[in-house]
């Protein structure tokens, strides 16, 4: 037996135990993971305080598709005014492009779920859809009052889009279809407003009618 066994013996039994849920973890150790919530009162009452130098660093600046005129620290108070409960989390990726079309449910601060898996049904994606547009349009206002306008109306025409389809479409083929449109115009500008009037007829496969 090794002279060191003993020591190592009583190490082993006096070191901390590793069994902390994935709620305790900080978000800092992963910066894909969703800010944990507990529960609807502390969402409300302390918005998580979040280093942006710690996170979202895969999208460096000169590869951004989005938003390329704007200082992101001169506007975020603008969006904290409006949106105060929101992640900031959230609103950076937004900003850097980086976050997916699931992760617009995270700008539900309602939810109970820590852990929604999708849009529960029609006007869950549209609350959400509608919070993440008006940050957009924040994020793309120094580009001007007119260019801004334009994206107001690009957004409504796509929300017109979305409510038209729903008439005739299943839900979880209209989800998977705004989820998949949401993707592309993340890929190519979420303030190119030609993007959100455009018809991908490509994607129109992905509709189901209802029985």
């Amino acid at each position: 037996m090794s002279s060191h066994g003993p020591t190592q013996n009583a190490f082993m039994q006096n070191a901390p135990t590793q069994n902390a849920s994935v709620h305790d973890a900080p978000i800092q150790n992963d910066p894909t993971q969703h800010a944990p919530i507990q529960n609807h009162a502390e969402v409300n009452e302390h918005t998580p305080v979040i280093d942006p130098a710690f996170i979202d660093t895969s999208s460096p600046e000169d590869s951004r598709a989005s938003f390329r005129t704007t200082d992101y620290d001169s506007l975020v108070p603008h969006i904290h005014a409006r949106f105060p409960h929101i992640d900031p989390l959230y609103i950076l990726k937004t900003f850097r492009g980086t976050i997916t079309a699931e992760g617009l449910v995270w700008f539900d601060v309602d939810r109970q779920d820590a852990t929604p898996p999708d849009f529960i049904n029609l006007a869950h994606l549209m609350y959400c859809f509608e919070i993440y547009a008006q940050i957009v349009c924040i994020l793309a206002s120094p580009q001007g009052a007119e260019m801004e306008i334009e994206l107001q109306h690009a957004l409504a025409d796509y929300r017109i889009r979305v409510l038209k389809y729903s008439r005739w479409a299943t839900f979880h083929s209209l989800n998977e279809w705004h989820k998949a449109n949401l993707e592309v115009q993340f890929r190519d500008g979420q303030d190119r407003v030609e993007g959100w009037r455009e018809r991908r007829l490509e994607l129109e496969g992905l509709l189901r009618r209802q029985m």
